[in-house]
C-alpha cells in the first residue's frame, strides 16, 4: 500500500517526535518506508526518521507491505499530520 501525504509539523521534525513516531510504527508487523525524492528510510528506524529533515509542507510517501499495512498508513499519516 502507497499513499502520499502532505507534512503538517510546527516547524521541523523533532527527536523526541521521530523518536514516537519509530516507537509507535514498532507495533506494526508490516514493512513501513517513508520516502522522500530518492532517500527511502524504515519507519521503524529513529535515526531514519531523523535523516529525512522532514518539515511542515513537505511532500512525503509513505510504503507499507504487511498484513496490517492500511493501519500503519494511516496511523504513520496521522503522526505526520496528514
Amino acid at each position: 500500500m502507497e499513499l502520499t501525504v502532505r507534512v503538517h509539523l510546527d516547524g521541523a521534525m523533532t527527536a523526541r517526535r521521530a523518536a514516537d513516531i519509530a516507537e509507535r510504527m514498532k507495533r506494526f508487523e508490516s514493512r513501513v518506508l517513508l520516502c522522500r525524492q530518492n532517500i527511502t528510510v524504515n519507519a521503524k528506524s529513529l535515526m531514519g526518521l531523523v535523516t529525512l529533515g522532514l518539515h511542515d509542507g513537505m511532500a512525503i510517501t509513505i510504503c507499507a507491505e504487511g498484513h496490517d499495512e492500511a493501519q500503519a498508513v494511516r496511523e504513520l499519516a496521522a503522526l505526520l499530520g496528514a
